[in-house]
């Protein structure tokens, strides 16, 4: 009984070493939520739904963001690395056009399990990403604030290009000119 419980207790310190090497200045909060902190930016993520429902060709991050320095955040400073090395951008508004049963169904479905991400922050003011038309939204843009005064939110939807996400870790990246975080999204 000892001897199992040193080998688990081995394990989980050699996952937990491998998560810092491979993605530092990060934490885990949760089973789905992913916490970076460094120099002065926070970006937090999580993604409950899409964890363990990524039989289909859409995956759900909801994103926050703060920092001590301002900056602009496009839509292309996101992309997704699958764990074979291929990396995604930011599904377009065409594709979420294409597919509208799709995006609705996900976005209803994993409506119970989203979170607010503002208790990550002390800003209380919020700033929302557009990057996509939701169900029930209207307003799309490329960009959006992130400072010290609010925290900047909003969903990020992926497309796999093979109609399924397999399971693993993948990394989703901010890469900023102000900016530059990862963090790992775990598939179960």
């Amino acid at each position: 009984m000892l001897r199992t419980m040193a080998i688990l207790l081995a394990a989980a310190l050699s996952t937990g070493a491998q998560l810092a090497q491979s993605f530092p200045h990060t934490a885990k909060n949760g089973r789905a939520t992913a916490v970076y902190r460094h120099e002065g930016l926070t970006f937090v993520a999580n993604y409950d739904y899409s964890q363990r429902n990524h039989d289909r060709p859409w995956l759900l991050i909801d994103v926050a963001l703060g920092s001590n320095t301002r900056f602009v955040l496009h839509r292309d400073n996101f992309s997704l690395v699958t764990p074979g090395g291929q990396t995604l951008t930011l599904a377009s508004q065409e594709q979420g056009e294409g597919d509208p049963n799709g995006i609705n169904t996900l976005i209803q479905n994993a409506r119970i399990q989203r979170r607010d991400l503002s208790g990550y922050f002390p800003q209380r003011r919020q700033e929302a990403l557009h990057f996509v038309s939701l169900p029930f939204s209207r307003s799309i843009s490329d960009e959006g604030i992130v400072d010290n005064d609010r925290v900047t939110t909003g969903p990020l939807l992926f497309l796999s290009p093979d109609g399924s996400w397999p399971k693993g870790t993948y990394r989703l990246a901010l890469d900023n000119e102000r900016a530059k975080a990862a963090l790992p999204i775990t598939l179960e």
